[in-house]
């Protein structure tokens, strides 16, 4: 069986359309999102625990801290990616 990516972007178009979720496959999994304080303060934080990940860091906080990085650097380079990919459909009309 293949490895899943450590990051999978969710989304539910019927029932949140205006949610964007990003699944976190391995230990410990849940799902986090892009959340807005206001037009600008924005962060990615952890909205479902499939497992408990204060429990899993419990004896390396810093661990989780790092996690969280690493998960906001990939979103905002899908997020690029997505710009990036809409101009090149442009330019090909």
């Amino acid at each position: 069986m293949a490895q899943l990516p450590k990051f999978l972007i969710a989304d539910d178009p019927v029932t949140d359309p205006e949610n964007e979720y990003i699944f976190h496959t391995e230990k410990p999994r849940f799902f986090a999102k892009r959340v807005e304080e206001d037009e600008e303060t924005a962060y990615i934080d952890i909205v479902f625990e499939l497992d408990n990940v204060e429990e899993f860091y419990k004896d390396a906080p810093e661990k989780k801290l790092e996690l969280l990085e690493q998960l906001e650097d990939w979103y905002y380079s899908y997020m690029e990616w997505l710009e990036d990919d809409g101009e090149e459909d442009e330019d090909d009309e």
